[in-house]
């Protein structure tokens, strides 16, 4: 049995005074991209979990990994007996600021609900994704949404009609922890962006700002984030040009796949064979079945 986990964008997050337990609350607007990580699993009598990662020699399928503690977690909560054998395939990278572990770990979850075909509420199945980290609930429902609280607390937005998005990775990672404890030493907002204007499946208008507050404190470790940023705000047709999440990836936004592959093609000139370069369409309501 297969499955997809795909990466997410932030179009913005946006931080507010850090509370006492040391989490600073967000105010995120996360959307799907049509790049993805694939998880392959069978079932096993023994009840052992175990996991195999191809297309990345870094990531370990040790007892840390959050596919391994997302398939033992459900274990548990369900008091299974059966196990599985799971197959990651990586293609979204590592400390990118694109939800890859914690899309991997709400695949997990929904791939071996059905495997084991368990009966877990959608309320507890979240409940057990939150537990691992704080966007997995998010990737656990199928459309965009604003996430408050840690990310946690979410508020689907069925969107249509979504632009396509070009995502620049540096080859380096930019590690959440840092570039947030970076933000509460120098707390500066990030800069707005220009209105981002998306359809909702109903018809209405939503209108986005894009801004990430992360941004001057990442960019200020990693001025390659500022300078491709930069580059891509440069771009014709350009919407809008953004650090995702805690970085290092940064997107553009345009209206059509030829002006985004357009992009894509003078990203993989400027920027070279080392970077991570991608065209995708942002998807809402397509889940990461």
């Amino acid at each position: 049995m297969t499955i997809h986990a795909y990466a997410k964008i932030n179009l913005n997050l946006l931080l507010a005074v850090r509370r006492p337990d040391g989490y600073h609350p967000i105010n995120t607007f996360m959307v799907r991209v049509n790049v993805f990580d694939t998880l392959e699993a069978e079932s096993t009598k023994d009840g052992t979990i175990s996991l195999q990662i191809r297309g990345d020699d870094l990531l370990t399928p040790g007892p840390d990994n959050l596919v391994v503690r997302a398939a033992a977690a459900l274990q548990a909560h369900a008091g299974t007996p059966l196990g599985a054998s799971i197959t990651l395939r990586k293609m979204i990278p590592q400390g990118a600021g694109l939800g890859g572990g914690s899309s991997n770990a709400a695949a997990t979850l929904l791939l071996l609900q059905r495997l084991w075909n368990l009966r877990v509420e959608t309320e507890a199945l979240a409940m057990i994704g939150s537990t691992l980290g704080s966007d997995v609930p998010f990737f656990l429902q199928p459309h965009a949404a604003r996430g408050t609280g840690r990310g946690e607390i979410l508020e689907p937005v069925p969107l249509g009609d979504l632009p396509w998005a070009v995502l620049i990775h540096p080859g380096f990672a930019s590690p959440t922890a840092g570039a947030y404890s970076a933000y509460a030493r120098d707390p500066r907002p990030g800069p707005r962006g220009s209105p981002l204007q998306l359809s909702k499946k109903d018809g209405s208008a939503l209108e986005i700002i894009p801004q990430n507050d992360l941004e001057p404190a990442v960019e200020q470790r990693f001025p390659w984030v500022a300078s491709a940023r930069e580059w891509i705000a440069r771009q014709p047709g350009i919407l809008a040009a953004r650090m995702s999440g805690s970085g290092s990836t940064v997107f553009g936004l345009f209206n059509s796949e030829p002006l985004a592959r357009d992009a894509s093609l003078r990203a993989r000139e400027y920027f070279g064979p080392e970077s991570w370069i991608q065209t995708a369409r942002l998807l809402s309501g397509n889940g990461s079945v």
